[in-house]
């Protein structure tokens, strides 16, 4: 979907010249009110807002300052037909505007302007896209090598507890069987060590889960990890997203129970997250009430299938073959492609795979495929 040029101006003629002018070149609305203007906003993706001064209700320059607020993208110019310094003044601390002009504009200047606005809002789109991308990437590359550190200190010691206290577990057990034989009376001792191997045996419960933790976490170098759980790395990564996606889209889940998969946690984290982070920019240029995200998990045959939908533009074709190509450039919203691009070598890595395409009714498709544990990876992954 293209974005808007919004004009606003109290005078219908103004408003009429203004879409039969840059109708046919720009995707235009109008409102007759900076109310009015501001509802447009909220339920359209304006990219340019050009508002005129003397208004009732709200003046133009108080409706830019509460688009600046709202919809701080927006390129927003002032237009009068009265030479007020003081509100040019204001327009420009307060709105934050990238123009003021007088009327009557000639049409060319003001077309001229409009697209120049319209290349700086692509502008920052893209280099905002990119800042998310690069603190998405970053953040999970820091988790993945801080959970990978911290299992590594954690296996070595917990498996040296886990073998000392089996140990003394079983010393424990053989010097009760010998103080029943013996028929010592030691009813009192007994007890105490009983109690002590019970407690024992809680611990060792507790260091084999420390222990399973930190497998997870931190694959063997060289391989694949045995084992991971998708209900709960899909879980982690919804928190991690959670105040982004309550800000920009809904989620709706649909997770079925699936055998553990082969893989880390942490692969796979990065695969779900950058998954999200791309659904989260498809949703944006549709209006809030229209955005949605849904994760579907299911398993089939020897495979679990984890699919997430979106309620975004279609991807164009062109950029639909080459999104999971490293810094692919585009128009589109999803971005770069580095991210996916990470997506999919570390799911063949696995020996499963990533695929994409159009949703009949509107929205993207992704589907990842991982084996379920058990089946084998082939060898030329």
């Amino acid at each position: 979907m293209l974005p808007h040029v919004l004009f606003v101006d109290d005078d219908e003629s103004n408003l009429v010249v203004w879409k039969a002018a840059f109708g046919e070149q720009f995707n235009v609305l109008v409102a007759s009110s900076a109310a009015e203007g501001l509802e447009l906003m909220r339920t359209h993706p304006v990219a340019v807002v050009l508002a005129d001064q003397r208004m009732p209700g709200m003046t133009g320059t108080e409706m830019l300052e509460r688009a600046r607020e709202e919809f701080p993208s927006a390129i927003r110019m002032l237009v009068t037909a009265y030479s007020d310094l003081g509100a040019a003044v204001d327009a420009i601390n307060r709105g934050n505007v990238r123009r003021y002009l007088r009327k009557p504009c000639s049409i060319p200047e003001l077309r001229a302007e409009i697209r120049e606005a319209l290349d700086l809002y692509e502008l920052r789109r893209r280099v905002h896209a990119m800042e998310r991308r690069l603190v998405t990437t970053e953040r999970v590359y820091a988790l993945g090598l801080v959970a990978s550190g911290i299992g590594r200190e954690l296996e070595r010691p917990a498996r040296w507890i886990r073998e000392s206290v089996t140990l003394a577990r079983t010393e424990i057990q053989s010097l009760t069987e010998r103080l029943a034989g013996d028929g010592v009376d030691a009813d009192i001792l007994k007890i105490r060590l009983g109690e002590l191997q019970s407690a024992l045996g809680r611990a060792l419960e507790g260091v084999e889960r420390v222990v399973e933790i930190a497998s997870s976490v931190a694959p063997p170098p060289g391989g694949v990890s045995e084992r991971a759980d998708l209900h709960e790395v899909i879980r982690v990564a919804l928190r991690i997203v959670r105040g982004e996606m309550r800000k920009r889209a809904e989620i709706e889940l649909d997770l079925s129970p699936v055998p553990k998969v082969v893989g880390s946690a942490t692969q796979l984290g990065q695969i779900v997250l950058n998954l999200l982070a791309s659904a989260i920019e498809g949703v944006s240029e549709r209006p809030v009430s229209e955005r949605l995200v849904t994760l579907r998990l299911r398993s089939e045959g020897r495979t679990v299938h984890l699919e997430l939908t979106d309620t975004g533009p279609p991807i164009p074709e062109e950029d639909l073959r080459h999104l999971f190509d490293p810094f692919h450039a585009s128009r589109h919203p999803r971005g770069t492609g580095l991210g996916l691009a990470i997506s999919r070598a570390i799911a063949e890595e696995l020996g499963g795979s990533i695929d994409v395409a159009n949703r009949d009714g509107g929205g993207a498709f992704f589907r990842l495929v991982v084996p379920a544990v058990g089946t084998p990876v082939p060898e030329n992954h």
